[in-house]
């Protein structure tokens, strides 16, 4: 810290606010506010008043032969590594310039960048500082395929960032370190060669001043593959079946509806030819199933180990009054249908084809001493308005056909927002989420908001409006609170969800559909069109139980929500969660919302599984182990509830 004095007089209004003792530091570095005014009152200062209150310390100076400011250096200090294709430098906060630090400076900006300093490289094994560098507060690696602006190539590296903060409380120092990661990844303009992630770094150091020092360290890592479509192999046979998975894929989105081959031929950017053999291929497996002499084709509904009755109808079935379901438990995607029906038994499933795309089907089972019913909603276009309508549609159709429906379960797959520096706060693939009031008396409770996106006239800033949906009755939420109560995620013991996952595991197992948890969950980002980032997952440091390690999830209680059309913005996404204390996001059930407070159903609950960071629906790889989670969870609380007398019904 540097104080300048004016030798000349002047005269100044100054008034100086202080509300805790915190920004003494801040402002003053080791001399506190009040060491300043008694400083003050030694100089015999012409005028001072010294005011006092509960909530802060006020003075004024109105004339005084003194004037001072602190000095605040950003250095960046590089590294020399023996290896090539290694980086390493230091970006430091500092308050003083010593002699012989000034004897290695290179460059002292101006202008904006008043403050930031870079000195010359020195070998890495000479600092003694950096022997004590292994003692670091938080660490973060990302791998990165990026094309760099001075390199004609794409270059794939690995970066490690070490961090030390001068504050010691640990969740100003986790706050701190997301706002860092925010920033750095902040829009489509990720930095393109090493001296422009260098700057971004320094700027966000000197924005965020409990940030006393980072290291970073940059490798190239191997050589990338090259970006771009598949499709464009030339393997004919790959290409095929990559085109065969994509059909297969529209089609579950579809389900219930059919789909022409003209459709599939458009969606998957083949011709119909081509479509129409690869359907053949698909029905020859028992995937797939034709109507109207081949012109429109559904996924076939069943599977090897779970062959229970499944009747194409016409109309719905009359059912008698002890059969009739008292839960309707609702999905969007196959495989959630799949793994809510893998959690009943005594079950039957009837299909209704409807050419005008409002097909239904609805598979009645027992969970526990419950009658249910499961049914799905089709996903394609799940953005537009007229899938969103037919959603709602779907709905009332549900609880019109079932009238005794009590309790409504939304079951399935939702995107996570990461937290990378947070790991109890770190959603990953597979955990699940559970819709929970927070009680907050400062804030209109609810589970479940759908958030639109507004632009303002001039088109700058995004705001957005929210409908939230809270449940008249509690009675689930009360089952789920004491359910919350007596978990723990680092107990090693075997919770109820976690005994009924593995038989619907075990029951759902074939060559066709493998619901074990997958072995990778990767974090990326995309930035911009050619910057793809590979993030590490946060760790745990405390050594406890890691539930995840041993192939269960984790349970989160909280808000769930969706965004209109903009929810793979992740800027909005975070925004939305971090102001309203989100914790997923689905593919937008609001119209089904709507639908059930409109049919007059006062008990709903809403469980979801991380699939991706997105909303759930973005990728396939995790949607069938991921909806068995939340299926499991669902199964848990419907055994927890009493059994229907159906005398009384």
């Amino acid at each position: 810290m540097r104080i300048w004095y004016s030798e000349k007089l002047f005269k100044v209004f100054w008034q100086f606010k202080v509300k805790n003792d915190n920004l003494n530091s801040q402002y003053f570095g080791k001399i506190s506010v009040f060491k300043l005014l008694h400083h003050i009152r030694d100089e015999k200062t012409k005028q001072g008043t010294f005011l006092k209150s509960p909530l802060r310390h006020e003075f004024i100076i109105t004339t005084y032969f003194f004037k001072f400011r602190i000095m605040e250096y950003i250095v960046l200090e590089p590294l020399q590594c023996e290896k090539q294709t290694q980086n390493v430098s230091i970006v430091e906060r500092k308050f003083e310039i010593t002699p012989e630090e000034q004897k290695l400076l290179i460059h002292e900006a101006e202008g904006p960048f008043t403050g930031f300093i870079v000195k010359k490289a020195i070998p890495i094994h000479l600092p003694k500082k950096i022997q004590n560098m292994n003692k670091f507060d938080l660490s973060f690696k990302l791998k990165i395929l990026m094309k760099h602006a001075t390199l004609p190539q794409v270059q794939q590296e690995k970066r490690e960032l070490k961090f030390w903060f001068m504050t010691k409380d640990e969740k100003e120092r986790i706050k701190m370190a997301n706002m860092f990661f925010k920033n750095l990844f902040k829009g489509d303009d990720f930095p393109k060669d090493y001296f422009l992630f260098l700057l971004r770094i320094m700027q966000i150091v000197k924005a965020l001043k409990p940030i006393a020092r980072i290291k970073i360290e940059i490798e190239k890592i191997g050589e990338p593959q090259p970006l771009g479509s598949q499709f464009g192999q030339k393997d004919p046979k790959q290409f095929e079946a990559i085109i065969s998975g994509k059909i297969l894929e529209f089609l579950e989105r579809a389900f219930p509806n059919t789909m022409s081959i003209e459709d599939l031929a458009n969606l998957t950017e083949s011709d119909p030819d081509l479509a129409y053999k690869l359907l053949c291929d698909l029905l020859d497996r028992d995937l797939v199933k034709y109507y109207d002499n081949g012109a429109n084709w559904i996924r076939n509904y069943k599977n090897i180990q779970d062959k229970h009755e499944v009747y194409l109808v016409e109309q719905q079935p009359a059912l008698d009054e002890s059969e009739q379901p008292t839960i309707a438990i609702i999905t969007v995607n196959y495989y959630e249908k799949l793994a809510v029906d893998a959690m009943m038994t005594d079950k039957i499933t009837f299909v209704r084809l409807k050419p005008e795309g409002e097909s239904t089907v609805y598979t009645i089972g027992r969970i526990g001493d419950r009658i249910v019913v499961s049914t799905k909603l089709p996903l394609l276009n799940k953005d537009s308005r007229s899938a969103k309508i037919s959603s709602g549609n779907t709905t009332t159709r549900l609880l019109g056909t079932f009238n005794q429906i009590e309790h409504v379960f939304l079951v399935g797959c939702a995107g996570a927002i990461p937290n990378l520096s947070d790991f109890n706060k770190h959603l990953r693939r597979g955990d699940i989420v559970v819709s929970f009031p927070d009680s907050n008396p400062d804030t209109e409770d609810y589970i479940y908001g759908h958030f639109e996106i507004q632009k303002n006239q001039n088109n700058s800033n995004s705001q957005y409006v929210s409908k939230l949906w809270m449940p008249k009755s509690m009675e689930l939420y009360r089952i789920v609170l004491g359910m919350l109560k007596a978990y723990d995620p680092q107990s090693e013991r075997l919770y109820p969800w976690e005994e009924y996952l593995n038989e619907g595991i075990e029951s759902l197992y074939n060559e066709e559909l493998d619901c074990k948890r997958p072995s990778e969950d990767k974090l990326f980002f995309t930035i911009g069109d050619k910057n793809l980032v590979e993030v590490d997952h946060p760790v745990d440091t405390t050594g406890s139980f890691n539930r995840r390690e041993y192939g269960f999830p984790v349970v989160k209680f909280g808000k769930i929500a969706s965004v209109e059309t903009l929810v793979k913005n992740e800027a909005i996404r975070s925004a939305i969660s971090e102001e309203n204390d989100i914790l997923c996001f689905d593919s937008g059930m609001d119209q089904v919302m709507e639908s059930i407070e409109g049919n007059r159903k006062e008990s709903y609950i809403i469980i979801r599984s991380i699939a991706d960071y997105a909303d759930g629906c973005s990728t396939k790889e995790w949607q069938p182990y991921s909806a068995l989670c939340a299926a499991a969870f669902a199964k848990t609380i419907i055994t927890a509830l009493p059994a229907v007398s159906y005398d009384q019904v």
